[in-house]
């Protein structure tokens, strides 16, 4: 019965030792950036932003083509990515 504790207390902790890394946007395959801006003004490729309303378009005539959306605004969105980033997935897997 002691044999059975002491492997317990030596698999359990084992185990227990899996930390959850976050999914940081940075590291995902849908993460764009501008080589002269700083990472924290990157966007999502995934998401682009609704031009529907565009003002300008209805003054000047000019249609700006959609943007993508930052990153930011994204994983607030729980329809988008969300805290917990469900669209994500890693730039380095296939």
């Amino acid at each position: 019965m002691n044999i059975v504790v002491i492997i317990c207390s030596i698999i359990i902790p084992v185990f227990s030792l899996n930390e959850k890394k976050p999914k940081l946007c940075i590291n995902c395959k849908f993460f764009k950036n501008s080589f002269m801006v700083d990472n924290k003004f990157g966007k999502c490729s995934l998401f682009k932003e609704d031009m529907k309303n565009d003002a300008d378009y209805f003054v000047t005539g000019v249609q700006k083509y959609s943007d993508y959306t930052f990153c930011s605004i994204a994983r607030t969105y729980e329809d988008m990515c969300g805290k917990e980033g469900n669209e994500y997935i890693d730039k380095m897997s296939k």
